[in-house]
């Protein structure tokens, strides 16, 4: 009888250790992943990487920016930019990442894309690193899609 309360509480242990093991290999995984994912991202270090990068995409640009400008993420998103960053998400970026943190914006003016409307590409870069971007039409009923 004895050993068999033994054996049940070296089990329930063992289940216990399992779960707490479980727990910090999730918790593990997810602080690693925010880490790669702060990493991740062409890197563009001149402007001709940029303008590579553009057309590794499939997006012909003209080759000198129209504006480079300095911008601080907010470190609590207003809906406009927790949407716009909706849209960062569905093509494999994350700006919250950087929430608190500068990033330079470069617009370039795209020449391959079927509008009758002025088609820009904002890019946003991190420590020489893509964290973001679309493509948008200057047009006041103008649209805006993902870079991808």
């Amino acid at each position: 009888m004895m050993q068999t309360n033994r054996t049940r509480r070296r089990a329930a242990g063992g289940i216990v250790l399992l779960g707490v093991v479980a727990a910090g290999v999730i918790l593990l995984a997810g602080v690693l992943g925010r880490c790669s994912a702060e990493t991740q991202g062409s890197r563009v270090k001149t402007n001709e990487d940029r303008v590579e990068y553009l057309q590794e995409l499939g997006w012909e640009v003209n080759p000198e920016p129209l504006s480079e400008q300095t911008v601080l993420l907010p470190e609590e998103f207003p809906q406009v930019l927790a949407e716009y960053n909706d849209l960062q998400l569905r093509q494999g970026f994350d700006l919250t990442l950087y929430a608190g943190k500068e990033a330079t914006v470069y617009l370039y003016q795209v020449l391959n894309y079927p509008s009758e409307d002025t088609v820009c590409c904002c890019l946003y870069v991190w420590k020489n690193r893509v964290i973001g971007g679309d493509i948008h039409s200057t047009s006041f009923t103008g649209f805006m899609t993902g870079l991808r």
